[in-house]
């Protein structure tokens, strides 16, 4: 990691992230149920949840931006132990103002993982913008680290993981695993259904 992506992670208060191509791979599974409703699913990397149980365990809190608005989300994020998910929102970096507010922070200490253009108005206003493998070229233009893996396939605990790293509290976690004494943080969920605007 360079001293940038060092330095940053060491201010970091809170970690944001989207979805769909960052917390999987992207594609959209839909079935129809007895009574004709439509419900989505989602596949998501074990790996990244613990990434993000990690950095809640750090001090890190954590939340969810998403255009989308299934109720799975909602279930992941909560058992996670994640701060807040935002639902239906295209204004990503009005989330952003939205939770630096709520939890006492900037926007310089916070990060964000993105992956397509929809991502880039909060990449440039995060202090720390992140992208996965399979992010496009105009967000890996903006971000201090490029994952190597690809979203849904590890890309977020990777990210979690040199953050931690930079930060010296990857071997205190490996060691509070190994040692039993490791406890998932208490978090209450905030969910925020309408989209933001300007």
């Amino acid at each position: 990691m360079n001293s940038d992506f060092i330095e940053k992670a060491k201010n970091l208060k809170l970690l944001l992230t989207d979805i769909d191509g960052v917390m999987t791979d992207s594609k959209l599974t839909w079935y129809t149920d007895g009574e004709g409703r439509n419900i989505e699913v989602k596949n998501f990397e074990s790996l990244d949840g613990m990434g993000m149980i990690f950095l809640r365990a750090c001090g890190i809190r954590t939340g969810i931006i998403s255009r989308g608005s299934a109720p799975v989300l909602q279930n992941w994020a909560r058992l996670l132990g994640m701060d807040i998910i935002y639902f239906g929102c295209m204004n990503k970096a009005a989330a952003l103002q939205d939770a630096c507010a709520r939890f006492g922070c900037t926007p310089q200490e916070t990060a964000f993982i993105g992956d397509d253009i929809i991502d880039l108005g909060i990449l440039k206003a995060s202090g720390m913008p992140l992208t996965v493998a399979n992010g496009v070229d105009e967000v890996k233009r903006l971000a201090v680290y490029a994952s190597p893996k690809h979203g849904g396939c590890g890309a977020v605990r990777d990210i979690c993981e040199q953050i931690l790293k930079a930060r010296g509290q990857w071997d205190g976690v490996v060691q509070a695993v190994e040692d039993g004494t490791f406890t998932d943080p208490p978090a209450q969920l905030t969910v925020v259904k309408t989209a933001l605007k300007k």
